[in-house]
């Protein structure tokens, strides 16, 4: 919407225009202190955006040092299943070689982080496997994606059914096989070939597997795991009259752990999506919706390819202020799930890769924006996010006809296979989810 200026303004303007006309052309340089009541500023309300779903072929969860582990339904994404791969280490030491020590116990040591996709108060049943083939990449090297797979035994080494409702940061402890437990103490006892070097114990012991049951499992939990922490403890004791407990603890190789993640989608939306491919696929394909989803890296293309139409109203303008307004669908929002605190906006090419994030104003240290979240908790709508992209769209429309720049909002999650960002987003043929508020100056 337009709000029109007096006629007075306008006859001024006129005047204006025919005088620049008549001369040479020259540079306007526009005052920065602009302000938004100036008679000359034209405000549009919700100049027109183009919205969509853009989502990579697959996308890194190697070397983050976290475990997604589970499966859920989601009714509006469809299904999502979780496990991770991990190479173990070998201890740098071996404090039990040539001593008579007794097995106790071997356990799988994993710390929740406190992030779920689903209800946190459900059970998840933890299923651990002995891989049978080395984590080993001779295309890509040590980067693995969630696509990427590795063969195991289907004879699992470990299972155990926890609740970790209220566990963040508690250890929780998977018993794992006893048989495996006293090979490998014995193996250290008589200091076997299998663990003289970490590549003759990595083909000893490859690695593990684990995942969850999805008879039992409902939702997805991500868990911290640093790489020098105890991953595997093996406990035992020396013989004697007074035996006291001790550890030989297996940490993990950094580049060598990922989550492997997989989506069946099973709503009419989600029909254009194709897994394990490259896809920008527009709201009008899918719904009348674009989709943010970690789990899916999805992300949503916002363009602006009618900006330069503000030029047909002024010779020379100046956007003083660009204000990116987005009310997400918040009907799906029900228990479980919540809407992302923060997101963060990204400017991209033509091929969608990212150019440069988007920061506020301040002049001494800019921080990427998050959204600065607004929450309508009586009705829910009037909740939005909001970025000011004052610079994108003045550099936008400097670049002219020829410009394929655009906006990708995307999750602000440090590793996208560690927690859950979830958004739905109508276009205008729905309701005005994206409103691009400008106020223009022109001369």
């Amino acid at each position: 919407m337009i709000y029109c200026k007096t006629i007075s303004q306008y006859f001024c303007l006129c005047t204006l225009v025919l005088l620049l006309a008549s001369c040479d052309k020259v540079d306007i340089t526009f005052a920065p202190t602009s302000s938004e009541d100036d008679p000359n500023i034209t405000f549009f309300d919700n100049y027109e955006t183009a919205i969509a779903t853009y989502k990579p072929d697959s996308f890194l969860t190697s070397s983050h040092q976290v475990i997604s582990l589970g499966y859920h339904r989601d009714a509006v994404f469809g299904v999502v299943k979780a496990g991770s791969f991990v190479q173990v280490n070998l201890p740098a030491t071996n404090p039990v070689a040539n001593k008579t020590v007794v097995f106790d116990s071997l356990e799988l040591l994993i710390k929740p982080s406190g992030e779920f996709y689903g209800d946190s108060t459900k059970p998840i049943k933890v299923n651990v496997y002995r891989l049978t083939q080395n984590i080993k990449d001779a295309v890509n090297g040590d980067y693995y994606y969630n696509t990427s797979s590795f063969a195991y035994d289907p004879v699992n080494i470990g299972e155990q059914t926890v609740n970790l409702n209220s566990k963040s940061g508690t250890t929780v402890r998977i018993r794992l096989s006893d048989i495996l437990g006293q090979e490998l103490l014995t193996k250290f006892k008589s200091s076997d070939d299998a663990v003289s070097s970490t590549e003759k114990f990595a083909d000893y012991f490859k690695g593990i597997y684990i995942n969850t049951d999805s008879t039992v499992t409902s939702l997805l939990a991500y868990f911290s795991a640093p790489a020098d922490s105890p991953f595997i403890r093996l406990t035992y004791h020396e013989a004697g009259l007074f035996p006291e407990k001790k550890q030989l603890d297996f940490t993990f190789t950094t580049a060598k752990q990922f989550n492997n993640i997989s989506f069946r989608h099973t709503a009419p939306n989600f029909a254009a999506f194709i897994n394990n491919k490259k896809q920008l696929i527009e709201s009008a394909a899918s719904g009348n919706q674009s989709y943010l989803n970690t789990n899916l890296a999805a992300a949503i293309k916002i363009s602006f390819s009618n900006l330069l139409n503000l030029k047909e109203l002024h010779p020379y303008i100046k956007v003083v202020r660009a204000v990116l307004v987005i009310k997400p669908d918040t009907s799906p929002y029900t228990f479980p799930y919540q809407l992302p605190k923060t997101l963060n906006l990204y400017s991209t090419d033509e091929n969608n890769n990212i150019n440069a994030g988007i920061y506020d104003n301040n002049t001494t240290s800019p921080a990427l924006q998050t959204g600065s979240l607004t929450i309508d908790y009586l009705y829910g709508i009037d909740t939005y996010y909001s970025f000011d992209i004052t610079s994108f769209i003045n550099t936008k429309i400097e670049e002219g006809q020829f410009s394929k720049s655009a906006l990708m909002l995307y999750p602000s999650a440090s590793n996208i296979d560690g927690a859950l960002q979830r958004l739905i987003v109508n276009n205008k043929s729905n309701s005005k989810s994206v409103q691009l508020k400008l106020y223009v100056l022109g001369l």
